[in-house]
């Protein structure tokens, strides 16, 4: 029932390069569908990134070491996370828009930067949204993960299992637990469908503390699959340690 609504709203919003005018960060005239060249600019995270965290780099780290200090010592259990940038300016009011003011006109333009910042040397067989809740999702209106692979995999030509994960418990919001309470919360929350996929990306919104991303990693690992990748929009900063 959502999807169709979606493909109305859609319908009645038009393609992409309709939605050309004032940038909805700036307010300045842009020539480009919902963004200006500026502000998209300003969400770009470039350089040399940790392939575990994708925290920033030296430039001087070799293209085959591309793991910060952190993630050497306690690696994570997915074997890349790629985002576009940090959480910060202006990425907050994105996301809240895309995922709280349902302006879904969004979910294009942001897959679209996304798509262009990733590297696709070695491209995974399927994009897998991270799993909604039934009752959130009827809350909500929509699955913004699942919005975000189905416009990446139109970008990208990669397919989209949306079915092969389900969230089979309903917990609290993670926004509102420390990271110890998130992992502990999300126990027994997910499940996962038989499938024959050795390379996965896993694709969020938003990469917190890992906590959702690792537990549907481990569980993805354990299932069979043989390299998880997590790709997000932007993934907020850690503190130092």
């Amino acid at each position: 029932m959502v999807k169709g609504w979606l493909a109305k709203a859609r319908g009645l919003l038009g393609e992409p390069h309709d939605w050309c005018g004032d940038c909805l960060l700036c307010r300045q005239p842009s020539e480009e569908a919902l963004l200006c060249s500026y502000c998209r600019m300003a969400l770009r995270q470039e350089g040399r990134h940790c392939h575990g965290c994708a925290a920033p780099l030296p430039e001087l780290v070799p293209l085959d070491r591309l793991l910060c200090g952190r993630c050497q010592r306690r690696p994570p259990p997915w074997q890349r996370l790629q985002v576009i940038g940090d959480y910060r300016a202006p990425w907050p009011v994105l996301v809240s828009r895309f995922k709280y003011s349902r302006q879904w006109q969004l979910a294009p333009v942001l897959a679209q930067l996304l798509s262009d910042h990733l590297d696709l040397g070695d491209p995974p067989e399927v994009l897998i949204p991270v799993p909604m809740h039934w009752w959130r999702r009827l809350q909500r209106g929509f699955n913004q993960a699942e919005e975000l692979a189905r416009e990446v995999g139109r970008c990208t030509g990669i397919p989209v299992d949306g079915s092969l994960l389900r969230r089979i418990r309903h917990t609290p919001q993670q926004s509102r637990l420390s990271a110890g309470t998130r992992r502990r919360n999300l126990r027994g929350a997910f499940a996962v469908s038989s499938h024959h996929y050795q390379h996965v990306a896993l694709l969020d919104d938003v990469v917190t503390t890992g906590a959702t991303a690792g537990q549907l990693a481990r569980l993805l690992l354990n299932s069979g699959v043989a390299r998880v990748e997590v790709w997000a929009l932007c993934r907020t900063q850690r503190h130092p340690t």
